[in-house]
């Protein structure tokens, strides 16, 4: 999903077109405020959203290309669990960050956590970009402009090679072309509908026992059957695609970003007696 420009700070840009990321997050914090128990502090939206972007997995990948990059994409049919270990790994940290009170390891973990679940349930996130990038690499290190390693460029072997490889990756039908046409229209259909009507209705029972590996990979499993993103590179973008994606995925993200949370809160301790 699209992060990068949501980090531009109080301005009408923000969450517009760019900056999904960003409004999911908004949007479960609203939600999780009617769950969070009294005295438990979990930090704000504003706290959140301001480790995504350029200050989050998305900024990462920019500035250090494979150094300590974050998982973005899981196979369904063919899962190696990294993603969802780093996931796990999140809502760990998160729990510890909120029991020792540490606001800010708290925002960061609660950032990372969202993204790798709203990356994790994004259909285009299905298909193996990255299995496609190193077979597009012939040469393997990355082209480097004024001294910065450039991520987007699939170098070859020779200019030829270095040019047909950028078109089967770049070129109007390319790989990255239709990874990124995906998560543009995604983009704009969120960008359309207001904060209020993308709040969905969790009944309290699913706050209960959460096991969240358990109810990412249901999620995941339910998104992945609609194969939206197979169907998008077949035919593009349509009305029926646009409408799954604001009743069903959307949907599906917010409640697991919000069940995620949830899970991480410290018990709310009870009060003590007042002694007679």
């Amino acid at each position: 999903m699209y992060s990068t420009i949501g980090i531009l700070k109080d301005t009408k840009f923000s969450e517009k077109i760019v900056g999904t990321h960003q409004k999911l997050d908004r949007v479960a914090r609203s939600i999780l405020v009617k769950h969070i128990p009294k005295r438990v502090y979990f930090p704000t939206a504003k706290e959140i959203v301001h480790f995504e972007g350029l200050r989050g997995p998305d900024g990462l990948k920019i500035k250090s290309p494979k150094v300590d990059e974050a998982t973005h994409f899981i196979i369904p049919d063919n899962d190696d669990k990294k993603l969802v270990t780093e996931m796990l790994d999140h809502q760990f940290n998160l729990k510890i960050a909120l029991e020792t009170k540490n606001e800010v390891r708290a925002a960061f973990e609660a950032a990372w956590l969202a993204h790798s679940i709203t990356d994790g349930l994004t259909p285009a996130h299905h298909f193996p970009l990255e299995e496609v990038i190193e077979d597009l690499m012939s040469e393997k290190d990355f082209l480097k402009l004024f001294g910065k390693p450039v991520k987007i460029v699939m170098r070859g072997n020779s200019v030829l090679q270095t040019m047909r490889n950028n078109w089967l990756y770049l070129g109007p039908e390319g790989f990255m072309s239709k990874h990124t046409g995906f998560e543009y229209g995604v983009a704009v259909t969120v960008s359309t509908i207001p904060n209020r009507f993308l709040a969905v209705k969790i009944p309290k029972k699913d706050f209960e026992n959460i096991d969240l590996e358990k109810e990412f990979y249901a999620a995941l499993y339910r998104v992945h059957a609609l194969n939206i993103y197979g169907r998008f590179v077949k035919n593009g973008w349509n009305s029926k695609l646009a409408i799954e994606v604001k009743k069903i995925l959307l949907p599906e993200i917010i409640r697991m970003i919000t069940l995620a949370w949830y899970s991480a809160l410290p018990k709310e301790e009870p009060r003590s007696k007042k002694k007679k």
